[in-house]
């Protein structure tokens, strides 16, 4: 058993899902986040782990959120999905609910 976890960044990540073929629609939601967030002052960074884990049925999670790394906290609570749409409709979620986009 093997377990790949990578961190990328959001254009890495978008060549990553071009790699994979996935649809286009989830790629332009992808491109709808800002790659840095302000929030009480503070800047938090987009945060995309995308986790490979190799045995059985090899599957991807996804974990996407903002991270800042003068507090070590992320901006949301964390959460992993087996689906990257989910991860980030989550997310968009997350920002739209919290009026930062």
């Amino acid at each position: 058993m093997r377990i790949y976890p990578r961190l990328y960044s959001k254009e890495d990540f978008i060549k990553f899902l071009v790699e994979l073929n996935v649809n286009e629609k989830i790629i332009k939601k992808l491109e709808k986040l800002p790659e840095t967030i302000i929030q009480n002052g503070h800047k938090y960074d987009l945060y995309i782990n995308a986790t490979w884990y190799n045995f059985g049925d090899k599957h991807f999670n996804y974990e996407l959120n903002y991270y800042s790394k003068d507090l070590i906290e992320f901006l949301f609570n964390s959460k992993v999905f087996n689906d990257v749409e989910l991860s980030i409709n989550n997310l968009l979620c997350n920002l739209m609910n919290a009026k930062l986009i």
